[in-house]
């Protein structure tokens, strides 16, 4: 049984993040690991867990835990493929990676705007401008950084019924959120540790002892 709703806490806060802050320029690109805290409400109150995103040479790894066991999900560009790890089974699941940005923009709204406000903010020892992603129904509150390349959201692609208007205009085009504050001041992300390290190749491959399953299918 495929464990994807085990982490729905990860999943639902994941799919605010994009990157909206365009034109950055890096002469050796970010490699190391982004720790991020995602809050939201579950069955028993409020609850947070950490998410570890690690970055190397265009591939992303965004590690997290939850009540059917660790989980894994791996962006591979050069492939054009996710990989969804599942650790507790020995298991992998596949999708396209356009399958994420075909969605993002089949359902970006027409109404919805994004405006920099220029009020900055040191996050994790990170500079990053407060941008503003309106729609018709609520504004939120995106910090974002430059230096740590664009965004990438595996689990973009997951979320397609479920993803509301100010997530679906988030793109990955050039910057990185360190925090998200919706309209109640909650805040549902916020990154509290970066670290720039080498990390291993193995990392961003599928274990040779996991068995491939098939994607459950969207209703």
């Amino acid at each position: 049984m495929c464990p994807v709703s085990a982490v729905s806490l990860a999943a639902a806060s994941l799919a605010v993040c994009a990157a909206i802050v365009p034109d950055v320029v890096l002469a050796q690109p970010f490699e190391g690991a982004v720790t991020m805290r995602m809050t939201g409400k579950g069955a028993g109150g409020v609850q947070q867990q950490e998410m570890e995103y690690l970055v190397r040479n265009g591939k992303v790894r965004v590690s997290m835990g939850g009540p059917g066991g660790a989980m894994a999900l791996i962006s591979v560009p050069q492939e054009q493929k996710v990989y969804v790890l599942m650790a507790a089974q020995n298991a992998y699941m596949e999708m396209p990676l356009a399958d994420a940005a075909s969605s993002v923009a089949a359902k970006t709204p027409a109404d919805a705007k994004i405006t920099r406000t220029g009020r900055m903010e040191t996050v994790a020892g990170y500079a990053c401008e407060h941008v503003l992603v309106a729609s018709a129904t609520q504004t939120v509150d995106v910090c974002m950084a430059k230096g740590l390349g664009g965004y990438v959201n595996p689990l973009a692609s997951m979320q397609r019924s479920s993803e509301p208007v100010w997530q679906k205009m988030l793109t990955a085009d050039g910057g990185f959120p360190l925090k998200v504050t919706m309209p109640d001041g909650s805040v549902p992300i916020e990154v509290v540790k970066i670290e720039k390290k080498k990390l291993a190749i193995d990392l961003f491959s599928v274990p040779l002892n996991y068995t491939k399953m098939e994607m459950p299918r969207r209703r």
